[in-house]
């Protein structure tokens, strides 16, 4: 058995003391959860506002899901666009989309205005189709994305395959065809059943390390307005008409607003004292779900990439039941003695958290997960070395998905003492930073126009 080892916690540079709740506090704004969304969160509210901010952490700055990741930056959603058209409409819709992929802009400004070390890597990434099935749904998505404002993704289908006549004519001009070589380079695969590739921005970074350096910034920066508080898990949150009341331990953290940047699954109880019970309906608002990730250590002899691979079967929904949709990123591993390494890592396989069950970060990974990953990676990376290839990490993550597959940004309609910033779906960089931003406007008080991510009354819901 391997034990849980991720690449992003051992580069953690952590200079902090651990500060623990001692006392009594009060603030403008208690932030719970010491992840990237809290951290951003707190960052745009600081800067944006003249709010004072309380932080509190159950455990370590950045050691849930965000120190547990594949450290992907991308910005499509784990579930169809066209699902989320037929939802909300295609306004609304794109302009979700829009917000999403407008996060890279905000994480240009933070690291801009910080000077983080954390490195960041940007480049175009290919996500590969093995069916006809696969590349019609991007092709409605890409049809979708036009009409609705959004520059149409650059899609590639192999002149050999024979797709081309299958595919409907109201698609024409947004596809490209091109010989299955030049498909397969892209996707650094030899695997002939991908006949078609999906180019987009995406990019690589240690949300950890990010994390754990923008704490430190907003400690150095607004000592007067930033309190954080680690290994303080609170049990219960209080919500009066005006105020919110946070009990951690023997002690109580007093805020005129609260934002939960955790989830659903965590230990705590929300009791609503003005207005309808909503404890139980927020519970099931996020549903934990663990994933598997391995990496291993190769030459630097490649740029820095992120590619997905989708089987025959498999489809972006976020669903753990269906067939099984891999991911690889490969970035400069940065802990190397001697000669450079670029670290590969790769994921996919999922396991759902049932409720009321307690997930253990110290359990080992699963063998029959590493098994998968070796699989996937021997039959589809055109890299991958020799079979026995040691890793040097596995790990395993927590990761929240709402029903809807979109991540709750906003106010609870029950009590608006009460706001959301969670959900990562799978793909939680980009989603967690532009949530932070607009809560933060929430905080200064600006009425937003409606959102596909604004949260629903769980009252209301079976």
């Amino acid at each position: 058995m391997i034990p849980n080892s991720s690449p992003w916690l051992k580069q953690l540079n952590r200079t902090r003391p651990i500060v623990p709740l001692a006392e009594d506090v009060a603030g403008d704004v208690a932030i719970v959860g010491g992840g990237i969304a809290g951290a951003v969160t707190a960052y745009f509210t600081l800067r944006d506002t003249q709010n004072t901010v309380v932080l509190i952490e159950a455990d370590r700055v950045a050691h849930g899901a965000t120190g547990h990741n594949a450290g992907q930056v991308t910005s499509y959603f784990e579930r169809p666009f066209e699902s989320i058209v037929e939802e909300f409409g295609l306004e609304m819709a794109a302009e979700g989309q829009r917000s999403v992929e407008g996060a890279w802009g905000l994480l240009d400004e933070i690291l801009a205005e910080t000077s983080l070390s954390a490195p960041l890597y940007r480049f175009t990434g290919y996500a590969g189709c093995s069916s006809i099935e696969q590349l019609i749904e991007h092709l409605e998505e890409n049809k979708d994305r036009r009409e609705g404002g959004l520059n149409p993704e650059t899609i590639l289908v192999s002149n050999e395959s024979g797709w081309g006549e299958e595919i409907p004519l109201e698609y024409k001009d947004l596809y490209a065809l091109a010989p299955q070589t030049d498909i397969l380079a892209l996707l650094e695969t030899e695997d002939l059943k991908y006949n078609a590739c999906i180019a987009s921005q995406k990019g690589c970074m240690n949300s950890a390390t990010f994390t754990e350096e923008l704490m430190g910034y907003m400690v150095a920066t607004y000592p007067g307005r930033f309190s954080l508080y680690e290994e303080s898990p609170m049990s219960r949150v209080s919500l009066k008409e005006d105020r919110a009341l946070l009990s951690v331990g023997a002690h109580t953290v007093e805020a005129a607003r609260v934002v939960l940047c955790t989830n659903g699954f965590e230990q705590f109880h929300i009791e609503n004292e003005s207005g309808s019970d909503i404890d139980t309906a927020f519970h099931h608002l996020v549903q934990g779900r663990i994933g598997y990730m391995a990496g291993y250590l190769e030459a630097m002899n490649a740029a820095p990439t992120a590619l997905s691979y989708f089987p025959h079967g498999a489809v972006k929904t976020g669903d753990p039941t269906g067939e099984t949709y891999f991911y690889l990123t490969r970035r400069p591993h940065g802990d190397d003695v001697g000669e450079p390494k670029n670290l590969v890592c790769a994921g996919g396989p999922e396991q759902v958290l049932p409720n009321q069950a307690l997930y253990s970060r110290t359990e080992h990974c699963r063998e029959d997960v590493r098994e998968s990953l070796d699989d996937f990676l021997r039959s589809t990376y055109r890299h991958y070395p020799d079979p026995g290839t040691e890793y040097a990490f596995c790990w395993h993550g927590l990761m929240g998905y709402t029903p809807g597959g979109l991540r709750r940004i906003g106010a609870e309609p029950a009590n608006p003492v009460l706001l959301y910033n969670l959900g990562c779906n799978g793909v939680g960089i980009l989603p967690s930073i532009y949530g932070g931003k607009r809560i933060a406007r929430v905080l200064a008080g600006e009425t937003l126009e409606r959102s596909i991510f604004d949260p629903v009354d769980q009252r209301c819901q079976s």
